[in-house]
């Protein structure tokens, strides 16, 4: 069914932007590099084209089902059971992704704002935050993105802008990297896409649009502006800091943040913005993953009893968080998970869409 105040397609955007634009910006780039060098720019706007083909996909399952979410027209495709199976593997994907970019989050916390406080707090609210949110109404999911966006993205821009100054050209050169193998240059990519593998939550929205058959340029456009943010924050973070000093942080970005000064020093903390507005982001991406698991749940059990998938989200989420030893665990985990993302951000869409049509299944229209 419709929903009674339907989103639109700047909002629908602008889940698209919030979601991709999350946790893993502050440490991207030093994966990235690490794989192919000063031939991060090149492999990361490889990624992310790669990777919208993956968002075109989707958006055109959503024009195709335009009433069904992907856990409905998984069942009408593939059958009941084969269906059940992939939906199950979808929220699990997201259950343990959300787990993981959680510890994560509470990691950066304690490192770099919170270093008193025990990371099970921090883990404990940022969750706790995500699961008060009521997702019975879903264009209410929709405005928290679209509120926030604008306080995620700015401070992010206020940041790179004067950067720009401290960019070395001899960082970027030669720009396909020293010797870098076919076989580098697609792991370089491959990173990008375990980063923004997240967007595949516009699959349960597209239904709840005013207009579906706008989702296509929607998505594009919201993609775009996440892959711009993407792409300028690895391109400017290997200008400043050269492959070789990156590859001695952690979180390349935060770095980059301490160094800004604004003129007249108005602002003597440039750093402290960057890291509220990135809790901003780091919420409304975690929130897209819950989002999608408690509705993906619910909507398989035919109920609407949300207060208590999320109840068991929350502490599921929670042990998930908790499970990883260290930090350097912790990124190891999350680079499998992902592995498992990017086959479900392109070849999964891709194949549904193809049995959709040699099956002839379509949704009722509207």
């Amino acid at each position: 069914m419709k929903h009674s105040d339907p989103i639109s397609s700047i909002q629908f955007a602008s889940i698209v932007t919030g979601t991709m634009v999350g946790i893993s910006l502050l440490g991207l780039p030093r994966f990235v590099v690490q794989e192919v060098g000063n031939a991060a720019p090149i492999a990361s706007l490889f990624g992310i084209l790669c990777s919208l083909v993956g968002v075109v996909v989707v958006t055109m399952l959503g024009k195709k089902f335009p009433k069904q979410t992907i856990i409905s027209y998984n069942k009408i495709v593939l059958g009941k059971f084969l269906g059940n199976f992939f939906n199950i593997i979808l929220i699990v994907f997201f259950l343990l992704l959300m787990g993981l970019e959680t510890r994560q989050f509470a990691e950066v916390m304690v490192g770099a704002l919170l270093p008193s406080t025990p990371i099970q707090v921090s883990i404990f609210l940022i969750i706790f935050l995500c699961s008060v949110i009521s997702f019975q109404n879903v264009s209410s999911f929709a405005f928290i993105h679209f509120f926030y966006l604008p306080l995620s993205i700015i401070p992010l821009f206020l940041v790179l802008i004067p950067s720009f100054r401290d960019i070395e050209i001899y960082h970027l050169l030669p720009i396909f990297g020293h010797n870098v193998s076919i076989n580098d240059f697609l792991n370089g990519s491959l990173r990008i896409g375990q980063a923004i593998s997240n967007f595949l939550v516009i699959a349960m929205i597209i239904p709840y649009m005013k207009n579906p058959n706008k989702s296509v340029k929607s998505g594009v456009w919201g993609f775009l502006l996440g892959g711009l943010i993407v792409f300028s924050l690895i391109t400017i973070t290997l200008g400043v800091f050269g492959e070789v000093t990156i590859l001695e942080m952690f979180w390349p970005a935060l770095v980059l943040g301490r160094m800004v000064q604004v003129p007249g020093e108005v602002l003597a903390r440039i750093d402290a913005i960057l890291i509220i507005s990135w809790i901003f982001a780091v919420f409304t991406s975690l929130l897209s993953y819950f989002f999608f698991s408690v509705r993906g749940i619910a909507e398989m059990l035919n109920t609407e009893k949300h207060r208590v998938i999320k109840i068991i989200g929350f502490l599921a989420v929670f042990c998930i968080a908790l499970i990883p030893q260290n930090i350097y665990e912790m990124y190891d985990y999350i680079l499998k998970i992902t592995t498992v993302g990017v086959l479900l951000i392109i070849p999964y869409p891709l194949l549904i869409l193809m049995i959709a049509k040699l099956r002839k299944k379509k949704g009722d229209t509207i």
